[in-house]
């Protein structure tokens, strides 16, 4: 596990490192505040870290196996499929929407659910498995006190939503709450830039 965490602080340095996007003339930010770092940027490189970091975390079980993630053709239109993993041994597959933010906009939501009942179809068209489907919110540890609308709706049209510990119990790996968020705010530091 130490090795992972590793991998991320320096998948986090190395993003650090990276050209600092800022903030443009036309922008609601660069209107108020002028021209500074974009948090915006910064946010989408953590959304990257989020698919990059459950991958890892899914390689330490010798059990499961990363399958093709990203685009692909599926019904004739090129989707990106963000993390779809197998459970060879009981025959399940495992397809995951990854959302730092789940609090998505109206337009966001829709097209989502149809995204995930959509892959979830194409999935049991096409292997004779198990499809366990949905969103993982990871930026939140488990479902207590936490209150989101979205949440609601995706689950009230049948998509399941996960949190960081359903992962970890899926992988059958030991992480507590506590660590969870100190590792991740000590991410924070580092990108602070």
């Amino acid at each position: 596990m130490e090795l992972i965490k590793q991998k991320g602080r320096l998948w986090i340095e190395n993003k650090s490192k990276d050209k600092i996007t800022y903030t443009k003339l036309g922008s609601l930010n660069y209107l108020f505040y002028g021209k500074r770092i974009s948090e915006q940027s910064k946010f989408i490189k953590l959304g990257k870290f989020g698919e990059y970091f459950t991958k890892e975390l899914i390689s330490l079980n010798k059990n499961l196996e990363l399958m093709n993630c990203g685009i692909q053709k599926i019904n004739n239109k090129n989707i990106d499929v963000d993390l779809i993993f197998k459970d060879n041994l009981n025959k399940i597959i495992y397809y995951r929407e990854l959302k730092g933010n789940i609090e998505l906009d109206t337009e966001k939501l829709p097209a989502t659910i149809n995204k995930c009942n959509e892959i979830n179809s194409y999935l049991k068209n096409k292997y004779d498995y198990n499809i366990n489907y949905g969103i993982l919110n990871w930026s939140i540890y488990n479902r207590n006190n936490v209150n989101i609308t979205t949440i609601n709706i995706f689950e009230k049209n049948g998509i399941k939503i996960d949190h960081f510990e359903d992962l970890i119990n899926i992988i059958q790996i030991d992480w507590n709450e506590n660590e969870f968020y100190d590792y991740f705010i000590e991410l924070g530091k580092i990108l602070n830039y």
